[in-house]
């Protein structure tokens, strides 16, 4: 436990200044008027993958499940396993968010934002926080399988039904997670309203988020397929005309049509199922190798629904105001090497025009 949190406190040093100088150079690379993503979410990506080996191969889960086991021998193995990585999980989210705290001055500074730093901490520990609840709750279940003593292979439609569930639930709640919900003024609940009329959206205006803070102008659904709502981002009612804010809305109606969000949720659910089945009742080899051919077609599931989505659209609006809306946000996603680009649920914002301009 010593070892563990002395190395902890290293990587927080470590994740903090790594991230200042990475910072500095994207800093420099930029140049002037350049305000793509130079990669920050790939660098805390890292930073989170070595958090979880160094407190994972330092002992802290060991040790952590000899306290739970001396409180109640009820909370030793078994179902109570996923407690044991609660301190890992939380010891991973400030490292990832102390590497966060160091780099994100320069990306505002690169990006021109006005948002705070502890606004931007504090909405991706809310994301990070749900994240971690959802891997615990599939550990859970995959911690129930390996205990059985001989898992019946009847169980596997229902794991895959309720890792389903368990996704679609958090991604109905996905924007008000990771983001600040404000009630539109006026004047931007009017505009919504009339650009809603006109396409015929059947989501509910749910508020503002600030994009201006991010320079994103978009529209976003999340909640159940019976009570969908909207978020469009006040940037996006400064920067868009009446057309590009109804483009929008055709977009996100065209979305809800399709319902895309039931899809992400399904591909993810196969995906969790997939790992925990094949780990459980082949190998961890077998599973990875599934995941390797089941990803990229999943991830081209997605991509083509996005593209399909993007063409519905096209029929309630022109296919050059849709095209002008999307160019007139920000999408820290363009920036794609080829691998990012086939194993990415979303099309880049570059491939989508490319599509609308070039049917």
């Amino acid at each position: 436990m010593i070892a563990a949190t002395v190395l902890w406190f290293g990587l927080l040093g470590m994740g903090y200044v790594g991230g200042r100088l990475y910072g500095r150079y994207t800093l420099r690379r930029a140049g002037d008027g350049d305000g793509r993503s130079r990669g920050t979410y790939r660098l805390l990506t890292v930073v989170g993958l070595v958090a979880v080996a160094v407190l994972t191969f330092t002992g802290l889960t060991d040790a952590t499940e000899r306290a739970l086991s001396s409180v109640h021998p009820a909370l030793e193995g078994g179902l109570a396993t996923p407690l044991v990585w609660l301190p890992t999980a939380l010891g991973t989210i400030v490292a990832v968010l102390v590497a966060y705290l160091g780099v994100f001055p320069y990306a505002r500074k690169r990006r021109g934002l006005e948002i705070s730093a502890r606004t931007a901490v504090a909405r991706l520990a809310r994301y990070l926080t749900a994240v971690a609840i959802l891997v615990v709750g599939a550990l859970a279940m995959f911690t129930a399988l390996v205990t059985a003593s001989d898992p019946s292979p009847l169980l596997i439609p229902l794991l895959f039904v309720v890792l389903t569930g368990g996704v679609y639930a958090w991604i109905q709640y996905g924007v008000r997670l990771s983001q600040s919900v404000t009630e539109p003024t006026r004047e931007q609940r009017r505009r919504l309203e009339d650009a809603a009329e006109r396409t015929g959206l059947t989501a509910t205006i749910g508020g503002v988020i600030p994009g201006r803070e991010t320079e994103v102008a978009d529209l976003y659904l999340d909640g159940p397929f019976w009570n969908r709502r909207v978020y469009a981002t006040d940037y996006a009612l400064d920067a868009l005309d009446d057309e590009e804010v109804t483009a929008l809305c055709a977009r996100s109606n065209a979305a809800d049509g399709l319902w895309l969000l039931e899809r992400r949720a399904l591909v993810a659910g196969v995906v969790f199922g997939l790992l925990l089945s094949l780990t459980v009742w082949t190998s961890i080899t077998v599973a990875v190798a599934g995941l390797a051919v089941a990803g990229p077609l999943l991830a081209r599931f997605l991509q083509r629904s996005e593209f399909a989505a993007d063409r519905r659209a096209t029929r309630a609006v022109d296919a050059d105001t849709l095209a002008s809306a999307l160019e007139a946000g920000s999408d820290l996603s363009d920036d794609r090497g080829r691998l990012h680009e086939l194993l990415a649920a979303r099309p880049s914002r570059a491939r989508r025009l490319e599509r609308l301009r070039n049917p």
